[in-house]
């Protein structure tokens, strides 16, 4: 198969799968809109995917399962080949999906009413995660510049920690607004926390969306001692459109730190992985770098294709640089139509946006986040919409 601007560009229908991003919406919203929200692929998976499933699928037996060597050793030699990062199956644990990893580290180690710092505007299940469980929210900002790239204040951040921050979680890359974080960033992060004996838990779920070559840069590459408090957050299921299957992974080389995880889950039944799951990842892992490398190749055209859009259509949005993940960042606030009603008028436009303030009541307001792993002819489509939105 050749994983090419052809391959990308053939539509599929996905109506009738119980499918969120389609059924879903159209059964609140109605027929007819397109959806650019939620974060999965309107892409056809590699071959090796599909053909691994349905040869496991007709072995008429689907009882308890566990984690081979095999499957284990296909994910940490991506791991190794994808971002130069070298770890043991010790260093490892499965997990249902990277928010549970969230969640799971919020009740492992931290305690109610703990502070747990985030970067707004960030996605939305940090907040969820952190009040669901009754601990504090530390919101330390990011910085914002005229064209809409975004850095950390690690000012709030040392703040933050000497006010008692016990746990920070990182996006990294970072959603909604596109930052692939320099190691230089990353180092002085690490220098505060660790400064602190703050734990850090670093959701890199977008670490294969990353535009320059060897630009993502993992967390435990930055911090790799075997008592550092960090935790890592991945999964194949972004990066292969597999979050329906249900399978995620954290990664530390301070193994107290997932042993501790692993009992958390333990307790509340949290014991193995999906059969399903296990295999597509396996067959992810080995045989899926050029269907990746093609996707990247069409993902950075569709973003092109969009800032182009934009600047003839709505010259004064701010679209926020993207070097990373497939999530375009807009900032309407020029033409001061609220998240509110611009929810309404999009859906009358026929148009479905993530919209800001999922990220952040007050960063987030007036923007939108535009997910880009679609057709290049939907993508011009939603910026036709969104015109007729924003100008009524």
């Amino acid at each position: 198969m050749k994983y090419d601007k052809a391959f990308f560009d053939q539509s599929f229908d996905r109506h009738n799968t119980a499918c969120v991003k389609w059924d879903a919406m159209e059964a609140q919203y109605g027929a007819g809109i397109n959806p650019m929200w939620v974060a999965d692929m309107d892409f056809v998976c590699p071959d090796e995917i599909t053909e691994a499933m349905v040869k496991r699928a007709a072995h008429p037996a689907y009882g308890y399962t566990f984690q081979t060597e095999k499957a284990t050793q296909a994910m940490l030699d991506f791991m190794k080949r994808r971002h130069h990062v070298e770890l043991t199956s010790d260093e490892q644990i499965l997990l249902p999906c990277v928010v549970t990893g969230l969640r799971a580290a919020t009740l492992s180690f931290t305690s109610p009413g703990d502070g747990i710092i985030i970067q707004p505007p960030v996605y939305g299940p940090f907040y969820f995660s952190i009040k669901d469980n009754e601990r504090k929210i530390m919101e330390c900002p990011l910085n914002c510049d005229e064209n809409g790239r975004y850095t950390m204040n690690l000012e709030s951040i040392e703040e933050a920690c000497k006010n008692g921050a016990k746990m920070m979680m990182l996006c990294n890359p970072h959603n909604p607004v596109g930052r692939c974080w320099t190691r230089e960033e990353l180092e002085a992060l690490w220098a505060v926390l660790k400064r602190y004996d703050v734990l850090l838990v670093s959701d890199e779920i977008h670490e294969d969306f990353v535009f320059e070559k060897g630009a993502f840069n993992a967390m435990l590459n930055v911090a790799n001692g075997k008592d550092d408090k960090v935790i890592a957050l991945t999964s194949a299921s972004k990066t292969f459109n597999l979050a329906g299957l249900q399978q995620a992974v954290a990664f530390a080389r301070n193994t107290e730190l997932l042993k501790t995880m692993s009992d958390t889950m333990h307790a509340v039944g949290v014991v193995q992985g999906n059969i399903f799951g296990l295999i597509a990842a396996e067959a992810a892992y080995t045989y899926g770098d050029e269907w990746l490398d093609g996707m990247l190749s069409y993902i950075r055209e569709g973003e092109q294709i969009l800032r182009r859009e934009l600047a003839e259509r709505l010259p004064e949005a701010i679209l926020s640089p993207l070097e990373a993940t497939y999530l375009a960042w807009v900032d309407l606030k020029a033409y001061g139509i609220t998240v509110e009603e611009l929810k309404e008028r999009c859906h009358k436009a026929g148009v479905e946006f993530t919209f800001g303030t999922f990220f952040g009541e007050v960063l987030g307001e007036y923007h939108v986040r535009i997910n880009l792993a679609c057709q290049h002819d939907r993508v011009v489509k939603a910026a036709e919409s969104l015109e007729k939105a924003v100008k009524g």
